[in-house]
């Protein structure tokens, strides 16, 4: 739920391109008077930035040709790599000039040498500058919404600084959810960059580990926009699912595809990927299994039980462990589906009857009861008691004395709360929540 109105502004932004300039140095002289004017620090260090910067300067009289260059040259030392292995020094020792380059709007920035490079100092560099960039407030909003102090303080430092990088806005109530937008989409192409390789081993691990707490910091913050009114539409609550292509014969493939598009005028979202999923594990155990195999029309049962059978023993990657029992099903369910409708909308090259059905399936396993002990609820009612947002202190009571899921006490209006257990009466409004 959330706890202010969107403004005119947010509801209607347009995802319109950032007119970006040619990037450019700084005139000679400027980054020099800001170095030396920085008291408190050792001399030795202030001079070897500006020996960095001159160097990079030198290296790179136009700054256009450092944007063209290489991935590699521009990063200099790939993510977690130790000091000494930096390959090219000029461009790791100037990011302090690039930062400063930034914030001074004399650049903009690519995504992915922002995610290459991993460590940006935006922030101390706009300290330095005078430069108050807003964050400090996003962070403070992200605790009174039940964020970790710790993890929103990361969440809003990692990206308001590379939207400030990507875009030049050195204010936060500048960003708008085409910010965010851009920023979720250059993470899942990133893996696409010819010299991906050169910093992660594979497209799985990056999006097992940087991507997804990446992609985590960009939630908080849109979370924290969307109740400050700058996001007009609720942030996902889902993260987007990182998931390699549907990998069959161009016949299967064309089949595949047709059937999920026919599928998501109907279904949710969510649904589609879970078939999806379905169709596609089966075409790929079907690829290893039974090469032959190029259409649809020329599975029998037999080989869907054979892949039920690989369900129930193969390791999974993350756990090392067989599926459980409601993966299980949902696969089985999903490909179920897959011959019942193809068969119902009379698809060419599929077998036109339904190949396994519900008793190919393991059992729902029986579920225990969960209730909370009165001990944790003497603690959790006191906390609630003292939410300051209304809208989150009723939802979670609702909750308490209900029972009722997530979604549902989403879905109800303001003025649905008639009288209290105790058979006190309500008075309707927000104000009285």
């Amino acid at each position: 739920m959330r706890g202010g109105p969107t403004s005119t502004a947010a509801l209607l932004a347009a995802a319109a391109p950032v007119r970006r300039q040619r990037p450019r140095h700084c005139p000679d002289g400027e980054y020099e008077s800001f170095v030396r004017a920085q008291d408190g620090f050792n001399r030795d260090y202030l001079n070897a930035k500006l020996r960095y910067h001159r160097a990079f300067r030198d290296r790179w009289p136009d700054l256009a040709s450092w944007f063209a260059a290489p991935l590699v040259e521009r990063v200099g030392r790939p993510p977690g790599a130790a000091e000494h292995t930096v390959s090219f020094p000029a461009s790791h020792k100037a990011r302090p000039y690039l930062t400063y380059l930034g914030l001074r709007g004399y650049a903009t920035f690519d995504y992915p040498w922002m995610f290459a490079a991993a460590q940006l100092r935006v922030h101390d560099q706009a300290t330095l500058l005078g430069i108050e960039l807003g964050t400090p407030a996003l962070v403070e909003e992200a605790v009174a919404l039940g964020y970790n102090r710790s993890s929103a303080s990361q969440a809003m430092h990692w990206s308001v600084a590379r939207i400030v990088l990507r875009n030049g806005p050195t204010d936060v109530a500048a960003i708008t959810s085409e910010h965010v937008a851009e920023a979720l989409e250059e993470i899942r192409r990133f893996p696409e960059d010819p010299k991906f390789g050169s910093f992660y081993a594979s497209a799985d691990q990056f999006y097992a580990g940087p991507a997804k707490c990446w992609i985590t910091h960009l939630h908080q913050l849109e979370v924290v926009l969307f109740h400050r009114g700058q996001v007009g539409d609720q942030p996902r609550k889902l993260m987007p699912s990182w998931k390699p292509p549907m990998t069959l014969p161009p016949r299967m493939l064309a089949v595949a595809q047709k059937w999920l598009a026919a599928r998501r005028l109907t279904d949710a979202p969510s649904t589609v990927d879970k078939l999806e999923l379905a169709v596609r594990v089966f075409g790929q155990w079907l690829g290893q299994q039974h090469p032959e195999i190029t259409i649809f029309a020329d599975v029998i049962r037999d080989h869907c039980l054979g892949w039920i059978e690989h369900l129930a023993e193969a390791p999974t990657q993350r756990s090392g462990k067989p599926l459980g029992v409601m993966s299980r099903i949902q696969r089985i369910s999903g490909l179920s589906q897959f011959f019942r409708d193809t068969a119902v909308w009379q698809y060419e090259d599929v077998p036109g009857h339904t190949l396994i059905g519900a008793g190919d399936a393991p059992k729902y396993p029986q579920k225990v009861p969960r209730f909370i002990p009165d001990h944790e609820l003497d603690q959790l009612m006191p906390a609630i008691d003292a939410i300051g947002c209304p809208f989150q202190r009723a939802a979670l009571l609702v909750a308490r004395w209900s029972g009722a899921r997530r979604t549902e006490i989403q879905r109800l209006p303001l003025d649905c709360l008639d009288r209290y257990p105790d058979s006190t009466v309500a008075a309707l409004g927000p104000q009285n929540l």
